[in-house]
């Protein structure tokens, strides 16, 4: 038997929840949960979240370039010498090559196993971490830049 979900909205769709549960069988056990209803995230919160994160790597990426071009050091040596006074977690991000690398970490820095079960409100406050941990790290690129220069 495929899992099966019940929006108890009103009486009627109270009693079908009901009515489902009483004409169970006995076997295989079955587990009933009721929780509160959470909207899942959209499909534009989603779609905003990939292309903002992508944009992100990228502004990190190019200003790694421009620090890279104005002191003679290398990307990799910038992102090396950059990483030095970064968290571990931030390290991780800047040398990420694709988003779903750096999304892999932003979830192990907020502590979720995966943003596929967020509701909307939770995915917002996701979204404003990735942002928050983005911009400290472009940060730590510019105070690189700031001193190097």
């Amino acid at each position: 038997m495929t899992e099966r979900r019940f929006l108890l909205t009103d009486a009627h769709n109270r009693s079908k929840a009901a009515e489902f549960v009483l004409n169970l069988s006995d076997e295989p056990v079955m587990e009933v949960i009721i929780s509160p209803f959470k909207r899942s995230r959209t499909l534009p919160q989603n779609s905003r979240y990939w292309a903002s994160l992508d944009e992100y790597l990228d502004q990190i990426s190019r200003q790694i370039d421009v620090v890279s071009t104005t002191t003679g050091y290398t990307q990799l040596e910038v992102k090396r010498l950059v990483a030095k006074e970064m968290p571990p977690e931030y390290v991780a991000i800047l040398f990420a090559r694709t988003a779903e690398v750096a999304h892999e970490v932003l979830k192990a820095i907020c502590g979720i196993p995966t943003s596929t079960k967020l509701g909307t409100k939770e995915f917002s406050e996701f979204d404003e971490k990735m942002e928050f941990t983005i911009a400290d790290i472009v940060g730590h690129v510019n105070a690189f830049a700031s001193k190097a220069a």
